[in-house]
């Protein structure tokens, strides 16, 4: 690696604050609506408030955390691996792609476990996203360090 150290990606504070006050106005509609309908949709209405709830608690919860590029490959602020560097395939910031908001894709050689942290990054199969409640400019230049990295370029 170079003397550069890399770009740390962490949810900004507007963005945090805006996702969990969507989630709780979502939620709080939810339950003013859902005691005027019958009894099914009733449930149905308090089930998803009730989701909307979890969500904005774990948007929360991971307010303060981070994504970092180090040695190993990309790690939360707790330390955990999230993607291994020698797993990593490709970096993705294809506007078309699959890819969280502001964010990029890793491709991953193998199949990786799932995980997810509401804003920061989602793991399902091959893929690992990277992105969402981030600063869209932190989120470009992690991933332009990621794929110099890869190609080994740095």
């Amino acid at each position: 690696m170079t003397d550069i150290p890399p770009p740390i990606l962490a949810p900004t504070v507007f963005r945090t604050a805006t996702g969990i006050g969507v989630m709780l106005a979502m939620a709080a509609l939810l339950l003013r609506t859902a005691f005027s309908q019958g009894l099914v949709t009733q449930a149905l209405m308090v089930a998803a408030a009730l989701a909307a709830l979890a969500l904005a608690y774990a948007m929360w919860r991971g307010r303060s955390d981070s994504l970092n590029w180090t040695q190993d490959g990309l790690t939360d602020g707790a330390g955990r691996l999230i993607a291994a560097r020698g797993d990593i395939e490709a970096v993705d910031r294809n506007p078309m792609a699959l890819k969280p908001s502001n964010g990029f894709t890793l491709r991953m050689k193998t199949a990786q476990t799932r995980g997810w942290q509401p804003g920061l990054y989602w793991r399902i199969r091959s893929r690992v996203g990277v992105g969402g409640l981030t600063s869209p400019g932190v989120a470009k230049a992690l991933a332009d360090r990621i794929a110099l990295d890869i190609a080994g370029v740095i």
